[in-house]
């Protein structure tokens, strides 16, 4: 119950602040990628290109109920064998939207993994037993880029 309560909080926040950014005029176009295995620099707020509040949400259920928070922890800030998504830097993206359904859609494979603390490898699609279709991608794709471009 205290974790549904939370959740609907912190999505209705996400809802206004996005509202508020667009009210001002901000933009709402995705970052242009960072040269290729640099880290990526927290260059914008907003929301990439066709990504809506509500694809956030599906995102962060779609996050919570899969095998994502056994490695990037719940909250998203890493855990033993997945790194921390609400940073400005990423290891294995450049940071952009696209980036992100990239490395969901294709996964990292346990060499090519950079920091070795992390033991296990990213499964494509989320893994095997209920692998994510294309939508659910860009749906959790979304929800991750926003943890990272507040």
């Amino acid at each position: 119950m205290k974790s549904s309560v939370l959740r609907v909080t912190f999505l209705a926040s996400a809802v206004i602040a996005v509202a508020a950014r667009h009210k001002s005029g901000g933009s709402m176009t995705a970052a242009s990628p960072a040269p290729q295995g640099a880290p990526a620099a927290r260059a914008m707020s907003g929301l990439a290109a066709g990504v809506t509040s509500r694809t956030i949400a599906l995102g962060d259920s779609l996050f919570h109920a899969s095998s994502c928070t056994r490695c990037h922890g719940a909250d998203a800030k890493g855990a033993q064998n997945g790194p921390n998504l609400t940073t400005a830097t990423h290891m294995h993206v450049n940071g952009t939207y696209d980036d992100f359904v990239r490395i969901i859609t294709s996964g990292v494979p346990r060499d090519s993994i950079q920091d070795k603390s992390h033991r296990f490898g990213m499964q494509p699609r989320g893994g095997t037993q209920n692998p994510l279709n294309d939508e659910q991608i860009k749906a959790v794709a979304a929800y991750v880029f926003s943890l990272s471009h507040k």
